[in-house]
C-alpha cells in the first residue's frame, strides 16, 4: 500500500517519464469503487457555505422562492450540496471553497479579496469543462478525462443527443457578424445541417455580435438571436435591502453566463417525451435554450448545468467519510514509516491529519512519501469496503506541486475479508493527470501466501502480493511484489529496480 520509487516502470503517476516514482497503490489494487453515480446530498436544501453566495443569489431567485414574481430561475431555489473544498492551485492551502445550485456553481478563489466586488465570487465555467472534458484545477492546470461529458444539454434526462460532448465540434470556432440574419442552423448526429423554417420566428433573429478576447488570446466574435438577448438584458423586480426593488438590468449577464463560444443551433430534442425544437445557445458559465413552443415566460431558460456538472464530476468519487481501520491499513495520521532502499538512502512517508482538499466531500488521509527520487503526497479513503487510493501530487524540491493525478474511479486496496491465499482478479481505472493524456489501465492481483518476513524492523507476518499492470494499449505488462502486514502496512516491496524495506515505525514529531 505505498507509492514505489522503482525506475523504468509503467506503473507511475507521470507516464511521460522515462524513470521516476511508481505507483504501487495501484499494485495493490483489489477492485474499484463502484462507478455508482454522484448524487446531490438528496436534492435537499442546504445553508449557504458563505455571506458572500447568499447576496449573489438573493437578488434574482429570493423573489421566485416568495412567489413574488413569475419567471425562472437564475440559480435555484437553494444549494444542493454543503459547503465543499475543490481542489485549485492558487487558492489557499489548493482548494478553494465551492457550492453548487441546479444552475450553476459559485466558488471563491481569493477569500482574501474584497468581498464587495462583483468578482469575489465567480461562476464555475461549467459549460467550458463540460464541453472539454477537463477539470479545471487551477488558472493554467487541467485534468483531462479524454472527453467531453455524454450529458443531454437539453429536454429530458434519457435524451442521447446532444450531449455536451457534441458540443466540441461547434465552440470556439469565431463568426462572422450576421446580425439581421436568423438563426437557421441545425445540429443532428450526422452533423450540421439547417432549419430554414426557423428564419419566420423573430426571436431567432440575430440581434447582437459580441466580441471579446477567446482563450487563445486572439479576438472572436458570436452572434446573439433576440430571444437571448432579451433574457440577458432583461429588467425585472430584485431582492434589495429587504424589499423588491427595481433592477435594470436585472443582472450581469457576463457575471452568470460568460462569454458566449459558439453560434446558437436548433436541434430536436425528446420534450416530456415528444420530439421538440429547441434553440440551443453555449456560453462559458451557462447553455440557454429557447423553445417556441413552452408558454410565453418560460421560453427562455437556462438549463441545470449545475446539476450535469456535478454528476460528472463525481460520478466516481461521491462523497465518503473517513472510515475506521487507519491504523490496520498503515495509514494512522501522525505517523512515520522510515525504509531502507537498493539505491543507498532511506525512504520516509508520514500522515498528516485527514483533509477534504483533494476530493471535495470526501476525507482523506494524505502521506507525504520523501525517497531518493522525489516527493510527493498521496491521499486515501478509507470506508467499511477497505482503503482506496484516489491519487497524488508531485513536488519539486521547493514543495510546490507540479503535478496532480486523480484515480477515477478511486483504487480499492484490500481489506481484512480480501486477505485469501489464491484469491485472483482485475480490476480497471482511468488515471487523469495535469501532464499527461488520461490512460486507461487494467490491473490483475494475486494473493500469494502469508508469510514470516524478517526486515531491519523487525520479523513481521504479512501477505504476499503479485500485481501486473497492462495498457490499454497492450504491450509489456510490469509486475511488483509487496508484503502487506495488518496492523503495521507496507513491510517491503520488490520491483524493476527497485526495492525497500521497513527500518522503523513512530510518532511524528510536531
Amino acid at each position: 500500500m505505498t507509492v514505489s520509487r522503482q525506475r523504468g516502470s509503467r506503473l507511475h503517476f507521470a507516464p511521460r517519464r522515462q524513470a521516476g516514482p511508481t505507483l504501487l497503490g495501484l499494485l495493490l489494487a483489489l477492485s474499484l469503487l463502484p462507478a455508482t453515480p454522484a448524487e446531490p446530498a438528496g436534492a435537499q436544501e442546504q445553508p449557504f457555505a458563505s455571506t458572500a453566495f447568499a447576496r449573489r443569489w438573493e437578488p434574482t431567485d429570493r423573489p421566485v422562492l416568495l412567489g413574488l414574481v413569475a419567471r425562472t430561475w437564475f440559480w435555484g431555489p437553494s444549494a444542493f450540496t454543503p459547503a465543499l473544498h475543490e481542489r485549485y492551485r492558487e487558492s489557499p492551502e489548493h482548494a478553494r471553497l465551492v457550492q453548487y445550485f441546479d444552475k450553476g456553481r459559485m466558488e471563491i478563489t481569493d477569500p482574501a479579496g474584497d468581498p464587495n466586488n462583483l468578482w469575489y465570487v465567480t461562476g464555475g465555467l461549467l459549460t467550458r469543462e463540460l464541453v472539454s472534458g477537463r477539470i479545471q484545477v487551477g488558472d493554467n492546470e487541467f485534468l483531462d478525462t479524454g472527453g467531453g461529458a455524454s450529458i443531454p444539454v437539453a429536454g429530458d434526462p434519457d435524451n442521447t443527443f446532444p450531449t455536451y460532448a457534441d458540443l466540441g465540434r461547434l465552440v470556439d470556432q469565431s463568426q462572422p457578424d450576421r446580425t439581421s440574419e436568423f438563426a437557421t442552423a441545425a445540429l443532428a448526429p450526422e452533423g450540421l445541417g439547417a432549419r430554414p423554417e426557423a428564419a419566420g420566428d423573430p426571436n431567432a433573429q440575430f440581434v447582437q455580435y459580441v466580441q471579446y478576447l477567446g482563450p487563445l488570446g486572439q479576438t472572436v466574435g458570436y452572434n446573439i438571436p433576440r430571444a437571448f438577448w432579451d433574457f440577458m438584458t432583461q429588467s425585472g423586480p430584485a431582492w434589495q435591502d429587504g424589499q423588491l426593488q427595481p433592477a435594470d438590468p436585472l443582472f450581469d449577464w457576463v457575471f452568470v453566463l460568460g462569454y458566449p463560444i459558439a453560434d446558437p443551433f436548433w436541434a430536436q430534442v425528446r420534450l416530456n417525451g415528444t420530439p421538440t425544437w429547441v434553440l440551443i445557445q453555449p456560453f462559458e458559465r451557462r447553455l440557454l435554450t429557447y423553445t417556441p413552443s413552452n408558454p410565453p415566460g418560460w421560453q427562455v431558460e437556462m438549463g441545470n448545468i449545475g446539476l450535469h456538472y456535478y454528476r460528472w464530476r463525481y460520478r466516481y468519487t461521491p462523497p465518503t467519510a473517513l472510515g475506521d481501520g487507519a491504523s490496520y491499513y498503515g495509514l494512522k495520521p501522525g505517523t512515520r514509516w522510515v525504509y531502507g532502499t537498493s539505491l543507498g538512502s532511506d525512504e520516509v512517508w508520514e500522515t498528516g491529519q485527514p483533509t477534504e482538499g483533494f476530493v471535495a466531500g470526501s476525507t482523506l488521509i494524505p502521506r507525504r512519501e520523501r525517497g531518493p527520487i522525489g516527493t510527493r503526497i498521496t491521499y486515501w479513503g478509507i470506508t467499511d469496503d477497505g482503503v482506496f487510493l484516489y491519487g497524488s501530487d508531485e513536488l519539486d524540491r521547493d514543495g510546490s506541486v507540479t503535478e496532480t493525478v486523480l484515480l477515477w474511479p478511486p483504487v480499492r486496496l484490500l481489506a481484512a475479508a480480501n486477505l485469501n491465499e489464491g484469491a485472483a482478479w482485475s480490476t480497471e481505472s482511468t488515471v487523469l493527470s495535469t501532464r499527461s493524456p488520461s490512460r486507461r489501465v487494467t490491473i490483475e492481483v494475486m494473493v500469494r501466501e502469508a508469510q514470516l518476513v524478517s526486515t531491519t524492523y523487525g520479523i513481521v507476518p504479512a501477505w504476499q502480493i503479485i500485481v501486473t499492470e497492462r495498457g490499454d494499449s497492450g504491450g509489456n505488462a510490469d509486475t511488483a511484489v509487496v508484503w502487506f502486514s495488518p496492523g503495521l502496512g507496507i513491510a517491503q516491496w520488490i520491483g524493476d529496480g527497485y526495492a525497500a524495506q521497513l527500518k522503523s515505525v513512530s510518532a511524528v514529531q510536531q
